[in-house]
């Protein structure tokens, strides 16, 4: 079970969430999950979340409900013992 869950909702991001999932791999820390929830996309970014080359990198696609659903969606299926919340276009510094 990892420590860390990270959960990134997605909707419409497809410029920007490889960037976001990048700058969670490249945390020094690695004791982690990443819940990429996609919220109903049409721009494809859903299917480079699912191509991420990284196990601990999992995805959800739901109907479009908005981002409090998605960020639920993601608590509710996640593992860790401790959450944290990324947007799709945001990036976290190492």
């Amino acid at each position: 079970m990892p420590l860390v869950s990270a959960i990134v909702p997605l909707y419409n991001k497809a410029p920007y969430v490889r960037r976001a999932l990048d700058s969670i791999a490249r945390q020094t820390f690695q004791d982690f999950e990443v819940i990429v929830v996609d919220d109903g996309s049409t721009d494809g970014g859903d299917a480079i979340a699912a191509d991420y080359p990284d196990r601990r990198f999992k995805l959800i696609r739901q109907p479009n409900r908005g981002p409090a659903a998605a960020r639920n969606r993601g608590i509710a299926a996640a593992q860790g013992e401790l959450i944290a919340s990324l947007d799709a276009d945001d990036e976290w510094m190492p």
